[in-house]
Protein backbone atom coordinates (compact mmCIF):
# COMPACT_ATOMS: atom_id res chain seq x y z
CA UNK A 1 0.00 0.00 0.00
CA UNK A 2 1.34 3.47 -0.97
CA UNK A 3 1.94 6.33 1.45
CA UNK A 4 -0.94 8.30 -0.07
CA UNK A 5 -3.32 5.35 0.44
CA UNK A 6 -2.18 5.15 4.07
CA UNK A 7 -2.98 8.84 4.49
CA UNK A 8 -6.40 8.33 2.90
CA UNK A 9 -7.04 5.54 5.39
CA UNK A 10 -6.18 7.83 8.30
CA UNK A 11 -8.37 10.61 6.88
CA UNK A 12 -11.30 8.22 6.54
CA UNK A 13 -10.83 7.03 10.11
CA UNK A 14 -10.68 10.62 11.35
CA UNK A 15 -13.76 11.79 9.40
CA UNK A 16 -15.83 8.72 10.18
CA UNK A 17 -14.78 8.89 13.82
CA UNK A 18 -15.86 12.50 14.07
CA UNK A 19 -19.15 11.65 12.34
CA UNK A 20 -19.74 8.73 14.69
CA UNK A 21 -18.94 10.86 17.75
CA UNK A 22 -21.37 13.52 16.52
CA UNK A 23 -24.14 11.00 15.90
CA UNK A 24 -23.56 9.41 19.30
CA UNK A 25 -23.77 12.83 20.95
CA UNK A 26 -27.03 13.57 19.13
CA UNK A 27 -28.42 10.16 20.05
CA UNK A 28 -27.51 10.68 23.70
CA UNK A 29 -29.14 14.13 23.68
CA UNK A 30 -32.27 12.71 22.04
CA UNK A 31 -32.36 9.86 24.55
CA UNK A 32 -31.99 12.32 27.43
CA UNK A 33 -34.85 14.47 26.04
CA UNK A 34 -37.03 11.40 25.61
CA UNK A 35 -36.29 10.24 29.17
CA UNK A 36 -37.18 13.68 30.52
CA UNK A 37 -40.47 13.69 28.54
CA UNK A 38 -41.35 10.19 29.79
CA UNK A 39 -40.67 11.21 33.38
CA UNK A 40 -42.91 14.31 32.99
CA UNK A 41 -45.68 12.12 31.55
CA UNK A 42 -45.33 9.63 34.41
CA UNK A 43 -45.58 12.43 37.00
CA UNK A 44 -48.69 13.79 35.25
CA UNK A 45 -50.35 10.35 35.23
CA UNK A 46 -49.50 9.95 38.90
CA UNK A 47 -51.22 13.27 39.79
CA UNK A 48 -54.28 12.23 37.78
CA UNK A 49 -54.39 8.86 39.51
CA UNK A 50 -53.94 6.94 36.32
CA UNK A 51 -51.91 3.73 36.30
CA UNK A 52 -48.44 3.91 34.79
CA UNK A 53 -47.90 1.86 31.63
CA UNK A 54 -45.34 -0.98 31.60
CA UNK A 55 -42.36 0.55 29.77
CA UNK A 56 -40.58 -2.76 29.21
CA UNK A 57 -43.54 -4.86 28.21
CA UNK A 58 -44.95 -2.82 25.39
CA UNK A 59 -44.59 -4.42 22.01
CA UNK A 60 -43.98 -2.65 18.78
CA UNK A 61 -44.67 -3.26 15.16
CA UNK A 62 -41.52 -3.96 13.20
CA UNK A 63 -41.14 -1.75 10.17
CA UNK A 64 -39.97 -3.17 6.84
CA UNK A 65 -36.19 -2.74 6.43
CA UNK A 66 -34.34 -2.10 3.23
CA UNK A 67 -30.79 -3.30 2.71
CA UNK A 68 -28.55 -0.26 3.13
CA UNK A 69 -26.26 0.77 0.30
CA UNK A 70 -22.58 1.10 1.13
CA UNK A 71 -20.52 3.64 -0.74
CA UNK A 72 -17.33 2.62 -2.54
CA UNK A 73 -13.96 3.25 -0.94
CA UNK A 74 -13.17 5.87 -3.59
CA UNK A 75 -16.27 7.85 -2.61
CA UNK A 76 -15.49 7.63 1.09
CA UNK A 77 -11.82 8.56 0.57
CA UNK A 78 -12.73 11.53 -1.66
CA UNK A 79 -15.11 12.84 0.99
CA UNK A 80 -12.40 12.44 3.64
CA UNK A 81 -9.84 14.32 1.52
CA UNK A 82 -12.30 17.20 1.16
CA UNK A 83 -12.94 17.29 4.90
CA UNK A 84 -9.30 16.78 6.03
CA UNK A 85 -6.94 18.04 3.30
CA UNK A 86 -4.10 18.68 5.77
CA UNK A 87 -1.46 16.21 6.96
CA UNK A 88 -2.74 13.63 9.41
CA UNK A 89 -1.29 10.96 11.69
CA UNK A 90 -2.52 8.44 14.24
CA UNK A 91 -1.95 11.04 16.94
CA UNK A 92 -4.78 13.07 15.40
CA UNK A 93 -7.35 10.28 15.59
CA UNK A 94 -6.41 8.36 18.75
CA UNK A 95 -6.84 9.49 22.31
CA UNK A 96 -4.15 9.01 24.94
CA UNK A 97 -6.09 6.07 26.31
CA UNK A 98 -6.25 4.51 22.84
CA UNK A 99 -2.50 5.00 22.36
CA UNK A 100 -1.78 3.50 25.79
CA UNK A 101 -4.00 0.49 25.08
CA UNK A 102 -2.39 -0.13 21.68
CA UNK A 103 1.10 0.26 23.14
CA UNK A 104 0.22 -2.14 25.93
CA UNK A 105 -1.04 -4.75 23.48
CA UNK A 106 2.06 -4.38 21.33
CA UNK A 107 4.35 -4.70 24.34
CA UNK A 108 2.53 -7.79 25.59
CA UNK A 109 2.78 -9.43 22.16
CA UNK A 110 6.49 -8.68 21.94
CA UNK A 111 7.01 -10.10 25.42
CA UNK A 112 5.07 -13.21 24.46
CA UNK A 113 7.29 -13.64 21.39
CA UNK A 114 10.43 -13.15 23.47
CA UNK A 115 9.22 -15.79 25.92
CA UNK A 116 8.94 -18.34 23.12
CA UNK A 117 12.67 -17.96 22.29
CA UNK A 118 14.15 -16.94 25.64
CA UNK A 119 16.46 -19.42 27.38
CA UNK A 120 15.22 -20.65 30.73
CA UNK A 121 17.31 -21.22 33.84
CA UNK A 122 17.34 -24.91 32.92
CA UNK A 123 18.72 -24.08 29.46
CA UNK A 124 21.46 -21.88 30.93
CA UNK A 125 22.43 -24.56 33.45
CA UNK A 126 22.58 -27.28 30.79
CA UNK A 127 24.57 -25.14 28.35
CA UNK A 128 27.01 -24.05 31.05
CA UNK A 129 27.55 -27.58 32.35
CA UNK A 130 28.00 -29.01 28.84
CA UNK A 131 30.50 -26.31 27.93
CA UNK A 132 32.52 -26.83 31.12
CA UNK A 133 32.56 -30.63 30.75
CA UNK A 134 33.74 -30.25 27.16
CA UNK A 135 36.41 -27.77 28.21
CA UNK A 136 37.70 -30.14 30.89
CA UNK A 137 37.83 -32.99 28.36
CA UNK A 138 39.87 -30.76 26.06
CA UNK A 139 42.32 -29.86 28.85
CA UNK A 140 42.65 -33.33 30.39
CA UNK A 141 42.15 -35.74 27.46
CA UNK A 142 42.95 -33.97 24.21
CA UNK A 143 45.78 -31.66 25.34
CA UNK A 144 48.24 -31.34 22.39
CA UNK A 145 49.51 -33.79 19.75
CA UNK A 146 52.74 -35.65 20.42
CA UNK A 147 55.57 -33.41 19.15
CA UNK A 148 59.31 -32.81 19.66
CA UNK A 149 58.87 -29.08 20.29
CA UNK A 150 57.12 -26.17 18.61
CA UNK A 151 57.94 -22.43 18.54
CA UNK A 152 60.33 -22.81 21.45
CA UNK A 153 58.04 -24.99 23.58
CA UNK A 154 59.33 -28.20 25.08
CA UNK A 155 58.52 -31.62 23.63
CA UNK A 156 55.23 -33.23 24.65
CA UNK A 157 54.05 -36.83 24.79
CA UNK A 158 50.61 -35.78 23.59
CA UNK A 159 47.17 -36.06 25.09
CA UNK A 160 45.80 -39.47 25.99
CA UNK A 161 42.88 -39.32 23.59
CA UNK A 162 45.00 -37.93 20.76
CA UNK A 163 47.49 -40.79 21.11
CA UNK A 164 44.76 -43.43 21.38
CA UNK A 165 43.13 -42.31 18.12
CA UNK A 166 46.45 -42.24 16.29
CA UNK A 167 47.29 -45.74 17.57
CA UNK A 168 43.85 -47.05 16.57
CA UNK A 169 44.25 -45.77 13.02
CA UNK A 170 47.62 -47.53 12.89
CA UNK A 171 45.99 -50.78 13.98
CA UNK A 172 43.16 -50.46 11.44
CA UNK A 173 45.48 -49.55 8.56
CA UNK A 174 48.78 -51.41 8.76
CA UNK A 175 51.64 -50.43 6.45
CA UNK A 176 50.97 -53.12 3.84
CA UNK A 177 47.35 -51.93 3.51
CA UNK A 178 48.52 -48.34 3.13
CA UNK A 179 51.03 -49.31 0.42
CA UNK A 180 48.34 -51.23 -1.47
CA UNK A 181 45.98 -48.23 -1.37
CA UNK A 182 48.75 -45.88 -2.48
CA UNK A 183 49.55 -48.18 -5.42
CA UNK A 184 45.97 -48.68 -6.58
CA UNK A 185 44.62 -45.16 -6.08
CA UNK A 186 47.12 -42.68 -7.42
CA UNK A 187 45.94 -39.11 -7.97
CA UNK A 188 47.28 -36.10 -9.91
CA UNK A 189 47.12 -33.80 -6.86
CA UNK A 190 49.83 -35.66 -4.93
CA UNK A 191 53.15 -34.04 -6.02
CA UNK A 192 55.42 -33.64 -3.00
CA UNK A 193 57.72 -31.05 -4.65
CA UNK A 194 57.54 -28.52 -7.45
CA UNK A 195 60.32 -30.24 -9.39
CA UNK A 196 58.13 -31.55 -12.25
CA UNK A 197 55.43 -28.92 -12.09
CA UNK A 198 55.02 -26.18 -14.70
CA UNK A 199 54.13 -23.65 -11.98
CA UNK A 200 56.07 -23.64 -8.72
CA UNK A 201 54.05 -23.97 -5.52
CA UNK A 202 55.85 -22.12 -2.73
CA UNK A 203 56.58 -24.26 0.33
CA UNK A 204 55.57 -27.52 -1.34
CA UNK A 205 57.52 -30.31 0.33
CA UNK A 206 57.22 -33.92 1.49
CA UNK A 207 56.06 -32.91 4.98
CA UNK A 208 53.55 -30.24 3.93
CA UNK A 209 52.34 -31.16 0.43
CA UNK A 210 49.03 -32.58 1.75
CA UNK A 211 48.26 -29.34 3.51
CA UNK A 212 49.02 -27.38 0.35
CA UNK A 213 46.95 -29.74 -1.83
CA UNK A 214 43.23 -28.99 -1.54
CA UNK A 215 42.47 -32.49 -2.78
CA UNK A 216 43.78 -33.83 0.53
CA UNK A 217 41.46 -31.67 2.64
CA UNK A 218 38.89 -33.96 4.38
CA UNK A 219 36.10 -31.56 3.38
CA UNK A 220 37.28 -29.58 0.36
CA UNK A 221 38.87 -32.66 -1.16
CA UNK A 222 35.48 -34.04 -2.18
CA UNK A 223 35.24 -31.13 -4.64
CA UNK A 224 38.82 -30.21 -5.52
CA UNK A 225 40.06 -33.80 -5.48
CA UNK A 226 37.31 -34.94 -7.84
CA UNK A 227 37.91 -31.88 -10.01
CA UNK A 228 41.66 -32.54 -10.21
CA UNK A 229 41.13 -36.22 -11.10
CA UNK A 230 38.69 -35.37 -13.91
CA UNK A 231 40.85 -32.50 -15.18
CA UNK A 232 44.22 -34.21 -14.66
CA UNK A 233 45.32 -31.23 -12.59
CA UNK A 234 46.63 -30.03 -9.26
CA UNK A 235 45.00 -27.33 -7.11
CA UNK A 236 47.23 -26.06 -4.31
CA UNK A 237 47.80 -23.16 -1.93
CA UNK A 238 51.40 -22.03 -1.57
CA UNK A 239 53.06 -20.94 1.65
CA UNK A 240 52.93 -17.41 0.21
CA UNK A 241 49.12 -17.58 0.09
CA UNK A 242 48.87 -17.96 -3.69
CA UNK A 243 46.31 -20.30 -5.26
CA UNK A 244 47.87 -22.38 -8.04
CA UNK A 245 45.79 -24.44 -10.50
CA UNK A 246 47.72 -26.34 -13.16
CA UNK A 247 47.79 -29.48 -15.24
CA UNK A 248 50.07 -32.34 -14.25
CA UNK A 249 52.31 -34.11 -16.72
CA UNK A 250 51.23 -37.67 -17.39
CA UNK A 251 47.58 -37.06 -16.47
CA UNK A 252 45.05 -36.52 -19.23
CA UNK A 253 41.70 -34.76 -18.63
CA UNK A 254 38.67 -37.02 -18.74
CA UNK A 255 36.35 -36.83 -21.73
CA UNK A 256 32.99 -35.27 -20.90
CA UNK A 257 30.55 -37.46 -22.72
CA UNK A 258 29.04 -40.88 -22.36
CA UNK A 259 29.94 -42.43 -19.03
CA UNK A 260 30.65 -39.12 -17.33
CA UNK A 261 28.50 -40.02 -14.32
CA UNK A 262 30.44 -43.26 -13.86
CA UNK A 263 33.73 -41.36 -14.07
CA UNK A 264 32.55 -38.95 -11.38
CA UNK A 265 31.63 -41.85 -9.10
CA UNK A 266 35.00 -43.45 -9.74
CA UNK A 267 36.68 -40.14 -8.94
CA UNK A 268 34.86 -39.97 -5.60
CA UNK A 269 35.97 -43.52 -4.86
CA UNK A 270 39.57 -42.67 -5.73
CA UNK A 271 39.50 -39.59 -3.48
CA UNK A 272 38.12 -41.65 -0.58
CA UNK A 273 40.65 -44.47 -0.95
CA UNK A 274 43.56 -42.07 -1.41
CA UNK A 275 42.57 -40.21 1.76
CA UNK A 276 42.39 -43.56 3.53
CA UNK A 277 45.92 -44.36 2.39
CA UNK A 278 47.20 -41.06 3.85
CA UNK A 279 45.28 -40.74 7.10
CA UNK A 280 47.39 -43.23 9.09
CA UNK A 281 50.81 -42.19 7.75
CA UNK A 282 53.31 -40.25 9.83
CA UNK A 283 52.20 -36.87 8.48
CA UNK A 284 48.55 -37.83 8.10
CA UNK A 285 45.86 -35.68 6.51
CA UNK A 286 45.44 -32.01 7.48
CA UNK A 287 42.40 -31.05 9.58
CA UNK A 288 39.34 -29.91 7.57
CA UNK A 289 39.72 -26.40 6.09
CA UNK A 290 43.11 -26.06 7.83
CA UNK A 291 44.92 -25.44 4.54
CA UNK A 292 42.87 -22.25 4.01
CA UNK A 293 44.85 -20.65 6.84
CA UNK A 294 47.73 -20.35 4.38
CA UNK A 295 45.85 -17.43 2.83
CA UNK A 296 46.37 -15.49 6.10
CA UNK A 297 49.81 -13.99 5.66
CA UNK A 298 49.41 -11.47 8.48
CA UNK A 299 48.98 -11.67 12.26
CA UNK A 300 50.29 -14.64 14.20
CA UNK A 301 52.99 -14.66 16.88
CA UNK A 302 56.08 -12.51 16.61
CA UNK A 303 57.54 -12.74 13.13
CA UNK A 304 55.46 -15.81 12.31
CA UNK A 305 52.28 -15.27 10.29
CA UNK A 306 49.14 -17.32 10.79
CA UNK A 307 50.08 -19.23 7.63
CA UNK A 308 53.55 -20.06 9.02
CA UNK A 309 52.11 -21.17 12.36
CA UNK A 310 49.47 -23.38 10.73
CA UNK A 311 52.06 -25.10 8.55
CA UNK A 312 54.30 -25.58 11.56
CA UNK A 313 51.42 -27.05 13.55
CA UNK A 314 50.76 -29.58 10.79
CA UNK A 315 54.44 -30.56 10.67
CA UNK A 316 54.33 -31.02 14.46
CA UNK A 317 51.55 -33.63 14.38
CA UNK A 318 48.42 -31.46 14.27
CA UNK A 319 46.66 -33.66 11.70
CA UNK A 320 43.20 -35.08 11.03
CA UNK A 321 43.59 -37.70 13.78
CA UNK A 322 44.26 -35.02 16.40
CA UNK A 323 41.30 -33.10 14.95
CA UNK A 324 39.08 -36.13 15.62
CA UNK A 325 40.40 -36.26 19.20
CA UNK A 326 39.47 -32.60 19.63
CA UNK A 327 36.02 -33.41 18.31
CA UNK A 328 35.19 -35.09 21.62
CA UNK A 329 34.33 -31.65 23.01
CA UNK A 330 31.85 -31.10 20.18
CA UNK A 331 30.33 -34.53 20.76
CA UNK A 332 29.95 -33.96 24.51
CA UNK A 333 28.10 -30.69 23.96
CA UNK A 334 25.83 -31.95 21.18
CA UNK A 335 24.86 -35.12 23.08
CA UNK A 336 24.52 -33.44 26.49
CA UNK A 337 22.44 -30.45 25.37
CA UNK A 338 20.21 -32.35 22.93
CA UNK A 339 19.56 -35.16 25.41
CA UNK A 340 18.66 -32.69 28.16
CA UNK A 341 16.36 -30.89 25.73
CA UNK A 342 14.54 -34.14 24.86
CA UNK A 343 14.15 -35.17 28.51
CA UNK A 344 12.74 -31.76 29.45
CA UNK A 345 10.29 -31.75 26.51
CA UNK A 346 9.08 -35.26 27.35
CA UNK A 347 8.64 -34.31 31.02
CA UNK A 348 6.38 -31.46 29.90
CA UNK A 349 4.06 -33.94 28.21
CA UNK A 350 5.14 -33.61 24.59
CA UNK A 351 5.25 -36.57 22.25
CA UNK A 352 8.55 -38.11 21.25
CA UNK A 353 8.33 -36.64 17.75
CA UNK A 354 7.70 -33.14 19.13
CA UNK A 355 10.47 -33.55 21.71
CA UNK A 356 13.19 -34.50 19.23
CA UNK A 357 16.01 -31.91 19.44
CA UNK A 358 16.32 -31.14 15.75
CA UNK A 359 15.08 -27.56 15.39
CA UNK A 360 14.09 -24.43 17.26
CA UNK A 361 15.78 -21.12 17.95
CA UNK A 362 15.90 -21.76 21.68
CA UNK A 363 17.74 -25.05 21.13
CA UNK A 364 20.12 -23.32 18.72
CA UNK A 365 20.78 -20.59 21.27
CA UNK A 366 21.49 -23.17 23.97
CA UNK A 367 23.95 -25.03 21.73
CA UNK A 368 25.62 -21.77 20.78
CA UNK A 369 26.02 -20.83 24.43
CA UNK A 370 27.51 -24.25 25.29
CA UNK A 371 29.98 -24.09 22.41
CA UNK A 372 30.89 -20.54 23.42
CA UNK A 373 31.77 -21.73 26.93
CA UNK A 374 33.89 -24.60 25.55
CA UNK A 375 35.61 -22.32 23.03
CA UNK A 376 36.35 -19.74 25.72
CA UNK A 377 37.84 -22.51 27.85
CA UNK A 378 40.06 -23.54 24.95
CA UNK A 379 41.09 -19.92 24.44
CA UNK A 380 42.09 -19.83 28.12
CA UNK A 381 44.09 -23.03 27.62
CA UNK A 382 45.98 -21.36 24.77
CA UNK A 383 46.52 -18.19 26.81
CA UNK A 384 48.09 -20.19 29.63
CA UNK A 385 50.25 -22.50 27.49
CA UNK A 386 51.10 -19.96 24.76
CA UNK A 387 51.25 -22.97 22.45
CA UNK A 388 49.18 -22.91 19.22
CA UNK A 389 49.07 -26.72 19.33
CA UNK A 390 46.70 -26.41 22.29
CA UNK A 391 44.01 -24.83 20.09
CA UNK A 392 41.04 -27.11 19.44
CA UNK A 393 40.33 -26.64 15.72
CA UNK A 394 37.21 -28.82 15.84
CA UNK A 395 35.73 -26.75 18.65
CA UNK A 396 36.52 -23.45 16.95
CA UNK A 397 34.93 -24.63 13.69
CA UNK A 398 31.77 -25.65 15.54
CA UNK A 399 31.72 -22.32 17.39
CA UNK A 400 31.73 -20.40 14.11
CA UNK A 401 29.20 -22.84 12.67
CA UNK A 402 26.74 -21.67 15.37
CA UNK A 403 27.96 -18.07 15.54
CA UNK A 404 26.97 -17.21 11.97
CA UNK A 405 23.30 -18.35 12.16
CA UNK A 406 23.03 -16.90 15.69
CA UNK A 407 24.27 -13.52 14.48
CA UNK A 408 21.86 -13.68 11.54
CA UNK A 409 19.01 -14.51 13.93
CA UNK A 410 19.81 -11.62 16.26
CA UNK A 411 20.38 -9.03 13.53
CA UNK A 412 17.86 -10.13 10.88
CA UNK A 413 15.83 -13.20 11.75
CA UNK A 414 14.48 -12.20 15.16
CA UNK A 415 13.15 -8.75 14.16
CA UNK A 416 11.52 -10.29 11.09
CA UNK A 417 10.00 -13.18 13.06
CA UNK A 418 8.75 -10.77 15.75
CA UNK A 419 7.08 -8.57 13.12
CA UNK A 420 5.41 -11.66 11.64
CA UNK A 421 4.26 -12.74 15.11
CA UNK A 422 2.72 -9.31 15.77
CA UNK A 423 1.11 -9.33 12.32
CA UNK A 424 -0.56 -12.66 13.10
CA UNK A 425 -1.84 -11.25 16.40
CA UNK A 426 -3.27 -8.27 14.52
CA UNK A 427 -4.93 -10.63 12.04
CA UNK A 428 -6.62 -12.41 14.95
CA UNK A 429 -7.76 -9.07 16.39
CA UNK A 430 -9.13 -7.99 13.00
CA UNK A 431 -10.98 -11.31 12.78
CA UNK A 432 -12.61 -10.72 16.14
CA UNK A 433 -13.58 -7.17 15.12
CA UNK A 434 -15.07 -8.43 11.87
CA UNK A 435 -17.09 -11.04 13.79
CA UNK A 436 -18.37 -8.36 16.20
CA UNK A 437 -19.36 -6.09 13.31
CA UNK A 438 -21.18 -8.98 11.63
CA UNK A 439 -23.12 -9.62 14.84
CA UNK A 440 -24.05 -5.94 15.15
CA UNK A 441 -25.11 -5.85 11.49
CA UNK A 442 -27.31 -8.93 11.93
CA UNK A 443 -28.89 -7.47 15.07
CA UNK A 444 -29.64 -4.18 13.33
CA UNK A 445 -30.83 -5.32 9.89
CA UNK A 446 -31.44 -9.04 10.27
CA UNK A 447 -29.52 -11.94 8.87
CA UNK A 448 -31.42 -11.79 5.56
CA UNK A 449 -30.20 -8.30 4.69
CA UNK A 450 -26.80 -7.76 3.14
CA UNK A 451 -24.89 -4.61 2.42
CA UNK A 452 -25.04 -3.47 -1.22
CA UNK A 453 -22.15 -1.50 -2.68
Amino acid sequence: MSAESDKDGLRVLAVQGESLDGNLAKAEATAATADAAIQDAERLLARLGRPLPNRTGAGGTSLPMRAPRLRTWEEIAAEARMARPDEISFADILSRADVAAATGNLSSWKEEFAGLNRLTQFDYAVAGAAGLFAGLADILLVQVPRHPGFLGSSAAEGGWLSNVIKDRFGDLLPEDTIRALERDYKVPYDPSTSLRLDIKVEGLGPRTHRMSSLGHDPVLGWFFGVRDILAGGFTAIGSDGSLVIQSVEGWEPGEFGVGLFVKILEAFRTVACHMLSDVATAAGLPPPLFGLLQFLQLGGIGDHSISDIARGMYRSGYDFRHFLAGGVTVTIIEVFVRTAWTVRELSEGKSLMDALPVAGKRLQSGLFLAHTVATATNAGKFAVTQNPLSLNWAQWLMFFRYLLPQAHWVLVGRPKARAEFVREKLEVSWGRLDADLSTIWADAFGAEYRAVI
